[in-house]
């Protein structure tokens, strides 16, 4: 019966794991893996060295991909695999830590995890990590409680413990941490077992195991010291209060829900399952069973919140919701002890409410956040593929695309197979402003049209030069989001100088004038981008945010081509006016391309940016509806 619930629940694991698999872009860091992967093994060591992660996920996606391919489906299929082999671990380690029933309602929890199912569809190494670490801890136990077993079986234990714990050191640079937590449990059992013999064999034993993995992690160590202590901050330094509550939510449900309202009383109902579960039993199987199936669970599940902490009382902060991955298992353990003591109720109606209401409870918010996961775009990863789609069907002789940050590089190139240049910039951190403007006025030289991809700007370009450049320098014609990456395109101006001002004695609202505009390219080609500038006046400081509009319109008011923005491509806001200030403001119109030839409207207007609200316009003092009109277009 054991072992059918048990196939039933790593067969509901896979088909988790396995729906929509492909539904979701490669991001970044994933297309990462497989350019990396694709490469020598003697690169990938390379690669790996100036990584921030060590080298032995990318050295099973090398072997994998060559049996496999590198297809979406094929390279994720490895996260996969080890996704559900988690699952199966886990099962084996709630047994071991408590009996048969905690290791199946544990294995179902991680079953059907939306952080576990999240990043077995990932192709990265924080499943393989959370893996390891699982493996590692059910070898350290089975070495604790067989302490006087037989000499073959401990060194089989031994040989286990030692390549799994290594292993983990070279998945992940965070992974010392659960060496940390199971020297704290070995102090506690030792503590507890102080009166049996062989307590120092069994402590030099237990040295004797740790210098082994010391060893086989020495050629990679002076990397891993390098690359760690040359870490900046992650994050903000949050608050303890915080990262407790980022623990549950991200164990419970994971990334796909967001705490507050209706959804905090949800995570509160899973952190009384939580507490219920670091409660002794009455009985538990073995005679180290406080130590065993409270204290291991508890403390590995608490492991990388406790790190996270420290990290940011050092001035190191490093809270990445990933990182908590590691204390799955461990939380799936402890929750299904939770469950078991409510099911230990009585009387007999009252236990029976409970288990209905535990399982219902744990498998609707689960399929709840799997939805959220698997249809919601608001949870979705960055969406390379869709962004190479648009910019496909767009590109045109003269067009490049540069990007923001260099390692997309490897993702773009992924999905692109078209002919146009890639540039990547900046090509140093910190970003050098003279060269990187030098590098900018040669590809303006060289290109019609820009396909600029904005993606971790914070760290690549904090100051935001790149954009406050282009949006100077050309005419930004639309700026949509896929995920967390940002696509902008801009056209560059085919004059040497730019065209001159006609004049406007435009007011819009009380606080800002329009002085005047200049368009480039009066006539366009469908399809093509009209350059419009536009120079504004602050009167007063502006009262709130405002975006312009501006429109193409044919004679029954259809729109052929619109750009809204907030001024400067969003970055110089209009709360932060100054009186007097006169700004110039580039914009780039896409007309569409099925736009009949004809002769076009060019309008343009204000509205505020919460509410909508369009700005009143006044020429020459007289009120004038809410937009202005500019020069007729031309479209061929």
């Amino acid at each position: 019966m054991t072992q059918t619930a048990l196939l039933g629940l790593l067969f509901l694991a896979s088909v988790l794991r396995l729906y929509r698999l492909t539904a979701q872009s490669f991001w970044a860091d994933e297309g990462n893996s497989v350019s990396l992967a694709q490469r020598s093994l003697y690169l990938v060591t390379r690669g790996a060295a100036y990584d921030i992660h060590p080298p032995l996920y990318y050295y099973l996606l090398w072997g994998w991909i060559r049996i496999f391919g590198d297809g979406e489906f094929a390279v994720r299929a490895l996260s996969v695999v080890l996704g559900v082999a988690l699952v199966y671990i886990t099962w084996l380690l709630g047994c071991r830590l408590g009996d048969r029933r905690i290791g199946l309602i544990a294995a179902f929890l991680a079953a059907i995890s939306p952080f576990q199912v999240y990043y077995s569809q990932e192709a990265r190494m924080y499943i393989l990590a959370a893996l390891l670490g699982a493996l590692s801890a059910y070898f350290f136990v089975q070495l604790l409680e067989k302490a006087s077993s037989e000499q073959s079986h401990r060194l089989l234990l031994s040989i286990g413990w030692v390549l799994t714990t290594a292993g983990g050191l070279y998945t992940h640079y965070s992974f010392p941490v659960i060496i940390l937590l199971q020297n704290a449990v070995f102090a506690l059992w030792l503590l507890e077992t102080w009166k049996q013999e062989n307590v120092w064999q069994r402590t030099l034993g237990w040295v004797g195991l740790q210098l082994a993995v010391i060893v086989l992690y020495i050629p990679w160590l002076p990397v891993a010291y390098r690359q760690t202590t040359g870490w900046p901050a992650l994050s903000p330094a949050y608050s303890p209060g915080f990262i407790a509550d980022e623990t549950i939510r991200l164990l419970s449900l994971g990334q796909t829900v967001e705490a507050g309202g209706a959804m905090n009383w949800l995570l509160a109902g899973f952190a009384v399952l939580f507490l219920l579960g670091l409660l002794p039993r009455k009985q538990e199987p073995r005679p180290t069973s406080l130590l065993f199936s409270t204290l291991l669970p508890g403390f590995y599940s608490l492991t990388p919140a406790l790190l996270t902490i420290a990290l940011s009382l050092t001035g190191r902060p490093t809270y990445r919701p990933k990182f908590f991955l590691v204390a799955s298992p461990a939380f799936c353990i402890v929750l299904a002890r939770g469950i078991l003591a409510l099911w230990a109720l009585r009387p007999s109606w009252l236990r029976l409410t409970g288990a209905v209401t535990t399982i219902a409870f744990v498998s609707v918010t689960s399929f709840l956040a799997l939805g959220n996961y698997y249809f919601d775009p608001r949870y979705a990863r960055d969406d390379y593929r869709g962004i190479v789609r648009t910019i496909s069907e767009m590109e045109r002789p003269g067009d490049a695309i540069l990007l923001n940050a260099p390692n997309q590089w490897e993702t773009v190139h992924y999905y692109y197979q078209g002919e146009m240049p890639l540039y990547p910039l900046a090509r140093q951190r910190p970003l050098d402003p003279r060269q990187t403007a030098a590098e900018l006025e040669a590809i303006l030289a060289q290109h019609d049209r820009l396909f600029v991809l904005y993606w971790a700007t914070d760290e690549s370009d904090p100051t935001r030069f790149i954009e406050t450049w282009l949006d100077a320098h050309t005419y930004k014609a639309s700026d949509t989001w896929y995920g967390r990456v940002r696509l902008a395109i801009y056209a560059v101006p085919r004059t040497a100088s730019a065209a001159d001002m006609r004049p406007l004695n435009v007011r819009l609202g009380q606080a800002i004038a329009l002085r005047g505009y200049s368009v480039l390219n009066e006539t366009v080609s469908a399809g093509d981008i009209l350059q419009l500038t536009l120079f504004w006046e602050s009167l007063e400081v502006p009262p709130a945010r405002y975006k312009v509009f501006v429109q193409v319109l044919d004679n029954q008011d259809h729109i052929v081509g619109q750009h809204d923005s907030e001024p400067g491509g969003g970055l110089h806001l209009t709360i932060n006016w100054k009186p007097g200030e006169q700004i110039t403001d580039n914009y780039g119109i896409l007309i569409k391309a099925d736009t009949p030839p004809g002769t076009y409207r060019l309008v343009v207007g204000m509205y505020e940016l919460f509410t909508g609200n369009r700005l009143p316009v006044f020429e020459h003092g007289q009120p004038h509806g809410d937009m202005v009109v500019l020069t007729p277009i031309e479209v061929r």
